[in-house]
């Protein structure tokens, strides 16, 4: 035998034992249930992660997931860009919000012709020095749209990587639609959490006790007044019995005594929004107003009320109130904070965030998960300042308009680092360090569709293209040993390798598996038939002028390359510019296309061909029939 076919030989059974090696974890993987699956991400879940991350995944439409429609919320982008806001701005954005749902019209054209009905121009608004014009707004708007959209897309890209799914569909829709597909999805109410949260993180410091005290004051005074006429005499009362007259800010101190079972609904009849202890101050927190959970529809809107918003800005100037995270004392009370508008510092300095089991130094943290916050240098340095500029006052930390802590500031921050503690769980830490890693949304969005695709028919989808690629595979490789007979055999045995090294190549770069991709697999079968039975006609033709058996296999083998490559190289450049331009199922199937291409070359012109010249080499054939 000779010394380079001897190689040949030695490199095509590496191949096959490396391809082997890397499809075992895809079988193994595919051998377990439900049930061990869950068991192994207990017992060990980066075991479980390394697994998953060396096989062949399986796409939406093979094994189930989510399909979710995402639309960007341009009101709240117009909103937030807009200067000079007033009533008449307020009425048409929310004039636009409503014809919109029912068109489905442009929101900007819509804006745009509303504004100029009350005889405003959009100029009013979003004009400036280079901005003088209502052509030059609307196209300083439509590329704040599309920037904001391009920004969330990016966003949600990397949180949904970062959320470990594999080879998931991002794609934009439209003008300010965001379709994404996630397969394998076990917990969408997880998902919607993670995609739709905007994740605007804020450190804002609440407003002295003094302040936070004359609010509360003029707040229940208000509040009083709409209950009965005031009356300062305080009465002594038996414990349970109702309070009729005013309730002075001291009584506000004491312990809420309301049944929490409940929370009431929103009421329409602003008369009807007063009661008695509505709120109350916490005796243990300052800067703290407690609402009882049954209670907090009313309140939320009473604070909304102008009369209310009056108060905080003649008694607190530039402060707003900001809702506690979740309720606190069991579930019975909703924490309150009066915090500046200003915010100190914002999420876009955070370089790292990690989520952990809670202190086991802090008390109130045990059973607790938290997520350690690093800045990057620019951040540390105002958060140092911030730090030591206000010590012994309160810091909150603001998520998406909700505090999730509100610690006193002891000592200057210099390392630039904070938590974010009392987390329930370790996912709701994951979740949450996520978005914090991956950026707040530049706007809001919106489900405005969402489609679960069950497994159930993923599996049907596997079965029946497993069966078409099984009944193809038999039909071509009887055909080739009828026609070709012992060469036929061998061809099928190429057939056979060219299925594995596909496999085994996906596996290797945790591609994904979708339906259209067996197609593909499929279509490689017949791509690598067509190889062969250029070849063997080749060596047929030789065969018949009377060359030996040797010349023949040369000959054949020589003559078809030319063919056999021009086929391929134009069917592997369809397959890259279906892969560039194409999404979602498209590029499934070109990946698999190309990948066959190259791997049916390799069996039909490299695996055959080294098959025949051993067997010339070490067996006295005198007749090959083809």
């Amino acid at each position: 035998m000779r010394a380079s076919v001897k190689v040949k030989l030695i490199l095509i059974l590496i191949i096959i034992a490396l391809s082997v090696y890397l499809l075992y974890p895809t079988l193994q993987l595919a051998e377990m249930d439900d049930a061990e699956k869950a068991t192994l991400e207990v017992r060990d879940p980066q075991e479980l992660v390394t697994l998953k991350s060396r096989s062949v995944n399986l796409g939406l439409d093979l094994q189930g997931g989510m399909h979710v429609v995402l639309e960007v919320d341009i009101k709240e982008l117009l909103d937030q860009i807009a200067k000079n806001k007033n009533e008449v701005f307020n009425d048409a954005l929310e004039k636009t919000a409503v014809e919109v749902e029912q068109t489905d019209e442009d929101f900007l054209t819509v804006f745009e012709r509303n504004l100029i009905a009350d005889g405003v121009r959009l100029v009013r608004y979003y004009g400036s020095r280079e901005r003088s014009s209502e052509d030059e707004v609307m196209s300083y708007l439509r590329d704040q749209i599309s920037e904001t959209v391009n920004r969330a897309l990016e966003i949600l890209r990397n949180r949904v990587d970062e959320f470990g799914v594999a080879e998931p569909i991002i794609q934009q829709q439209g003008q300010s639609r965001i379709i994404i597909e996630l397969a394998g999805i076990t917990d969408p109410s997880r998902v919607r959490q993670l995609i739709g949260k905007t994740a605007k993180l804020e450190f804002r410091l609440l407003k002295d006790p003094e302040i936070y005290l004359s609010v509360a004051d003029k707040i229940n005074q208000f509040i009083q007044s709409k209950i009965a006429p005031v009356d300062t005499t305080i009465t002594e009362e038996e414990p349970g019995e109702e309070a009729d007259s005013t309730l002075s800010l001291d009584e506000l101190f004491g312990q809420a005594q309301q049944d929490t079972a409940v929370v009431d609904s929103v009421l329409q009849d602003k008369d009807s929004l007063f009661e008695q202890n509505l709120f109350f101050l916490d005796p243990n927190r300052q800067q703290t107003i407690l609402v009882p959970a049954n209670k907090e529809a009313k309140f939320r809107q009473i604070i909304e009320l102008s009369e209310i918003q009056k108060i905080i800005s003649d008694e607190a100037g530039d402060a707003e109130f900001i809702w506690g995270a979740k309720p606190e004392y069991g579930g019975q009370y909703y924490e309150v904070y009066l915090v500046f508008k200003r915010a100190e510092l914002t999420g876009e300095t955070i370089t790292e965030a990690d989520p952990r089991p809670g202190s086991q130094m802090d008390p109130s943290s045990i059973g607790k998960f938290e997520v350690s916050l690093t800045l990057n240098d620019e951040g540390a340095r105002i958060f140092s300042r911030v730090t030591g500029a206000n010590i012994k006052k309160r810091l909150a930390i603001i998520l998406d308009r909700r505090v999730f802590l509100a610690p006193e500031i002891q000592v200057k921050i210099r390392d630039g680092r904070s938590r974010i503690t009392g987390l329930n769980n370790m996912e709701e830490a994951q979740d949450l360090a996520i978005v914090l890693r991956a950026g707040a949304l530049p706007a809001p969005v919106r489900i405005i569709e969402e489609r679960t695709v069950g497994p159930s028919l993923g599996m049907d989808s596997i079965l029946k293209g497993s069966q078409s690629a099984i009944y193809g595979l038999v039909i071509v490789a009887i055909f080739m040993i009828i026609y070709y007979r012992i060469a036929g055999i061998l061809a099928d045995l190429a057939l056979v390798l060219n299925i594995i090294f596909i496999m085994a190549v996906m596996a290797y770069f945790n591609a994904t598996l979708t339906l259209p991709g067996i197609a593909g697999i499929i279509l490689t079968i017949g791509m690598a038939v067509d190889a062969n039975v250029l070849i063997f006609e080749r060596m047929r033709e030789e065969l018949k002028r009377g060359k030996t058996i040797r010349a023949s296999i040369e000959q054949g083998y020589g003559n078809a390359f030319s063919a056999i490559l021009d086929a391929n190289v134009t069917t592997f450049i369809a397959g890259i510019v279906l892969y560039t331009f194409g999404t979602g199922p498209i590029r499934g199937f070109a990946l698999t296309l190309m990948i066959g291409i190259v791997a049916s070359m390799f069996t039909a012109i490299v695996v055959t061909r080294v098959v025949f010249d051993y067997s010339v080499s070490n067996w006295s054939i005198k007749e090959l029939k083809i």
